[in-house]
C-alpha cells in the first residue's frame, strides 16, 4: 500500500476498536454479541482444547501437517517444481521490494515495480493457497478449530455480560463473523504509524499496559498485532539510518529497507565468520569445514565470492560425471590452472 490510504475518521473508529479490546458482533437491531480477550486462565484452558483435539485427532489417524504434504506430493496434488517456484517466488519478492525501495523516488521505475510485484504476490498467494488447501483436514488445522470453537463458546456474551446461550446463532457462524470483521496487517500498520495511536503510545510512555489499559499476558489478538507492528516502527525510528518519511508510509517499500538492512547485517556476519576462518588458516587457499545440516552447509557456501562459487559449482559437475569412480584432487580444473601458472611464473 503507497502512502495513507485512510481517512483520519477512519482510523479513529479502528483504533478505538481496538483499544476497547472487546469484539462487537451486531446481529440485528435485538441482538448484539461480545466477544471477550481470553483471561489468563481461559488461554490455558483453550490451549488444552487443542492439544486434546490435536492427540485424539493423531490417534484416530488423521495425518499431521508434514504426513498431509506427502500425502499431496504422492497424488501430485503439490510437486517439488511448485514447491522450487515458491522458494524463487518468495525470493523474487524480496528482491523486488528492494529494488522499490532503492527506485522509490524514480517514478517511472515505482509504477513498473509495483505492478510485477502486485502480479507475483498474487501468483505466491495461488501457489501458497494450493500448499495449504488441506490445512484444515490434519491434526494441527483440526486442533486450532477445535480452539478457536472454545474461544467463542467461552468468551462470547450478551451485551449485558451474560453468557450467549448460542440459540440465533451457532458457535461456527459466531465464529465466521468474529473473523469477518478482523482488522487486516496493512490496516494496522497505517495505525501504527500515525496519530491518533501514536500520541496515546507516546503518552503511555510505550507501555502496553498503560496504553490498552489491560495485562500484557491479557491483550485481545488485534492489540497484540498493533503492538508489534508499533514497536517495529518504532525500531525504524530508531535506526541511524532510517529512511525517509514517504517510504516508511508505504508498506512495500519499507518491507524493501527491512529486508536490505537483514541481507547488510547477515552479509557482515558472514565477513567477520570469514575473517576469523582466515585469522586461523593465514595463506591457505582453501579451508574445509565440517557441517551438520543442509542449512549449516548453506552458511558456509555462502562465505565463498563468486569466484569461490564458481570453483564449487566445478568440482560439483566434475564429481557428477565421474559417476562412482571418483575425482582426485589434482583433476580439477581449477587446480590445473593454478599449477599451471605456478610453473609459468617459475620458469617464465
Amino acid at each position: 500500500m503507497n502512502g495513507l490510504w485512510m481517512q483520519n475518521y477512519e482510523r479513529e473508529f479502528l483504533l478505538s476498536r481496538i483499544l476497547f479490546g472487546t469484539a462487537i458482533i451486531k446481529v440485528n437491531k435485538d441482538l448484539t454479541l461480545y466477544v471477550h480477550p481470553l483471561t489468563v486462565e481461559q488461554n490455558l484452558f483453550a490451549q488444552q482444547a487443542f492439544k486434546e483435539a490435536y492427540d485424539e485427532a493423531l490417534l484416530s489417524g488423521v495425518f499431521a501437517r508434514t504426513e498431509m504434504l506427502d500425502l499431496m506430493y504422492e497424488q501430485e496434488v503439490w510437486t517439488e517444481e511448485q514447491e522450487e517456484l515458491l522458494e524463487r517466488n518468495k525470493k523474487k519478492i524480496d528482491d523486488m521490494k528492494v529494488k522499490l525501495y532503492e527506485n522509490f523516488f524514480v517514478p517511472q521505475h515505482v509504477k513498473k515495480i509495483k505492478e510485477d510485484l502486485k502480479l507475483l504476490q498474487r501468483e505466491q498467494l495461488r501457489l501458497f493457497g494450493t500448499k495449504h488447501t488441506n490445512d484444515h483436514l490434519d491434526c494441527e488445522g483440526t486442533a486450532t478449530y477445535a480452539r478457536w470453537n472454545w474461544i467463542i463458546e467461552n468468551t462470547t456474551t450478551y451485551k449485558n455480560g451474560d453468557p450467549y446461550l448460542f440459540e440465533e446463532l451457532d458457535v461456527p457462524t459466531v465464529l465466521k463473523r468474529h473473523n469477518d470483521q478482523k482488522i487486516t496487517p496493512t490496516e494496522h500498520r497505517e495505525l501504527a504509524r500515525t496519530s491518533p495511536w501514536r500520541n496515546i503510545w507516546i503518552n503511555s510512555e510505550n507501555s502496553a499496559e498503560k496504553a490498552f489499559g489491560r495485562n500484557p499476558n491479557e491483550l485481545s489478538e488485534e492489540q497484540s498485532n498493533l503492538l508489534d507492528w508499533t514497536r517495529l516502527y518504532d525500531n525504524i525510528a530508531e535506526s541511524p539510518e532510517a529512511p525517509n518519511e514517504k517510504i516508511i508510509d508505504d508498506d512495500d517499500a519499507i518491507d524493501g529497507w527491512l529486508i536490505l538492512q537483514r541481507r547488510n547485517r547477515e552479509k557482515q556476519q558472514s565477513k567477520d565468520k570469514l575473517d576469523g576462518f582466515e585469522s586461523k588458516h593465514p595463506g591457505a587457499d582453501e579451508v574445509y569445514i565440517t557441517t551438520r545440516s543442509e542449512e549449516e552447509a548453506k552458511q558456509v557456501y555462502d562465505l565463498n565470492d563468486a569466484e569461490g562459487r564458481h570453483v564449487v559449482k566445478s568440482r560439483m559437475e566434475k564429481v557428477k560425471k565421474s559417476g562412482n569412480k571418483g575425482v582426485k584432487y589434482q583433476e580439477f580444473q581449477d587446480v590445473k590452472m593454478k599449477a599451471m601458472n605456478a610453473a609459468n611464473a617459475k620458469f617464465g
